[in-house]
Protein backbone atom coordinates (compact mmCIF):
# COMPACT_ATOMS: atom_id res chain seq x y z
CA UNK A 1 0.00 0.00 0.00
CA UNK A 2 1.48 3.32 -0.41
CA UNK A 3 1.16 6.00 2.00
CA UNK A 4 -1.38 8.27 -0.38
CA UNK A 5 -3.24 5.31 0.01
CA UNK A 6 -2.84 4.99 3.92
CA UNK A 7 -3.77 8.19 4.42
CA UNK A 8 -6.76 8.26 1.69
CA UNK A 9 -4.96 11.45 -0.37
CA UNK A 10 -6.39 12.34 -3.60
CA UNK A 11 -3.46 15.08 -4.85
CA UNK A 12 -0.36 14.03 -5.13
CA UNK A 13 2.43 15.41 -2.86
CA UNK A 14 4.56 18.63 -4.17
CA UNK A 15 7.54 16.68 -4.29
CA UNK A 16 9.57 13.76 -3.26
CA UNK A 17 10.73 15.61 -0.37
CA UNK A 18 7.61 16.01 1.38
CA UNK A 19 5.77 12.56 0.18
CA UNK A 20 9.51 11.18 2.20
CA UNK A 21 8.90 13.38 5.33
CA UNK A 22 5.01 11.97 5.31
CA UNK A 23 5.65 8.98 4.83
CA UNK A 24 8.13 8.76 7.80
CA UNK A 25 5.72 10.43 10.33
CA UNK A 26 3.05 7.68 9.54
CA UNK A 27 5.89 5.15 9.99
CA UNK A 28 6.55 6.35 13.40
CA UNK A 29 3.70 6.81 14.41
CA UNK A 30 2.74 2.74 13.08
CA UNK A 31 6.06 2.16 14.99
CA UNK A 32 4.89 3.87 17.88
CA UNK A 33 1.34 2.40 18.09
CA UNK A 34 3.06 -1.22 17.44
CA UNK A 35 5.28 -1.07 20.42
CA UNK A 36 2.22 0.47 22.75
CA UNK A 37 0.25 -2.59 21.98
CA UNK A 38 3.35 -5.35 22.26
CA UNK A 39 4.30 -3.56 26.08
CA UNK A 40 0.91 -2.81 27.66
CA UNK A 41 -0.24 -6.11 28.34
CA UNK A 42 3.18 -6.10 30.62
CA UNK A 43 2.35 -3.01 31.97
CA UNK A 44 5.77 -1.65 30.61
CA UNK A 45 5.94 1.65 28.79
CA UNK A 46 7.95 2.38 25.53
CA UNK A 47 10.67 4.43 28.05
CA UNK A 48 10.61 1.76 30.56
CA UNK A 49 11.50 -0.75 27.83
CA UNK A 50 14.03 1.55 26.91
CA UNK A 51 16.06 1.96 30.17
CA UNK A 52 15.74 -2.01 30.34
CA UNK A 53 17.18 -2.20 26.82
CA UNK A 54 19.81 0.16 27.92
CA UNK A 55 20.68 -1.94 31.19
CA UNK A 56 20.69 -5.39 28.83
CA UNK A 57 22.82 -3.86 26.56
CA UNK A 58 25.27 -2.71 29.00
CA UNK A 59 25.78 -6.12 30.48
CA UNK A 60 27.05 -4.17 33.95
CA UNK A 61 25.24 -1.66 36.34
CA UNK A 62 24.84 1.63 35.10
CA UNK A 63 24.19 5.06 36.80
CA UNK A 64 21.03 7.00 35.77
CA UNK A 65 23.13 9.46 34.47
CA UNK A 66 24.89 7.30 32.06
CA UNK A 67 21.72 5.52 31.16
CA UNK A 68 20.13 8.84 30.66
CA UNK A 69 22.93 9.96 28.15
CA UNK A 70 22.23 6.44 26.40
CA UNK A 71 18.71 7.09 25.78
CA UNK A 72 16.49 7.69 22.57
CA UNK A 73 14.14 9.85 24.32
CA UNK A 74 16.25 12.99 26.12
CA UNK A 75 13.56 14.67 27.69
CA UNK A 76 13.10 11.36 29.98
CA UNK A 77 12.92 11.78 34.15
CA UNK A 78 15.29 8.92 34.02
CA UNK A 79 15.57 8.84 37.64
CA UNK A 80 11.47 8.07 38.17
CA UNK A 81 11.63 5.65 35.68
CA UNK A 82 13.93 3.88 37.09
CA UNK A 83 12.05 4.06 40.55
CA UNK A 84 8.80 2.85 39.12
CA UNK A 85 11.15 -0.26 37.32
CA UNK A 86 12.53 -0.86 40.96
CA UNK A 87 8.95 -1.08 41.97
CA UNK A 88 7.91 -3.72 39.99
CA UNK A 89 10.83 -5.82 40.77
CA UNK A 90 13.15 -5.24 37.30
CA UNK A 91 15.48 -3.47 38.05
CA UNK A 92 17.98 -3.33 41.08
CA UNK A 93 19.57 0.13 42.67
CA UNK A 94 22.82 0.06 44.91
CA UNK A 95 24.76 2.88 46.17
CA UNK A 96 27.92 3.46 43.59
CA UNK A 97 30.44 2.30 45.85
CA UNK A 98 33.02 4.74 44.04
CA UNK A 99 30.54 8.09 44.50
CA UNK A 100 28.13 7.63 47.42
CA UNK A 101 25.85 9.94 45.72
CA UNK A 102 25.22 7.92 42.89
CA UNK A 103 23.24 5.00 42.38
CA UNK A 104 24.11 1.94 40.16
CA UNK A 105 21.72 0.29 38.47
CA UNK A 106 21.51 -3.42 36.64
CA UNK A 107 18.98 -5.46 35.34
CA UNK A 108 17.10 -8.25 37.96
CA UNK A 109 16.58 -11.63 37.21
CA UNK A 110 12.61 -10.94 36.84
CA UNK A 111 13.66 -7.62 34.18
CA UNK A 112 16.21 -9.90 32.40
CA UNK A 113 13.01 -12.79 32.11
CA UNK A 114 10.49 -10.00 31.19
CA UNK A 115 12.42 -8.93 28.10
CA UNK A 116 12.72 -12.73 27.12
CA UNK A 117 9.18 -12.68 26.83
CA UNK A 118 9.24 -9.89 24.25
Amino acid sequence: MSIEQAIKQKRPFRNARQRAAVNLIYTHNWLQESMRDLLTPFDLTQKQYNVLRILRGAGEPLTTSVIRERLLDKMSDTSRIVDRLHQKGWVEKRICLSDKRLVDVSLSREGSALLERL
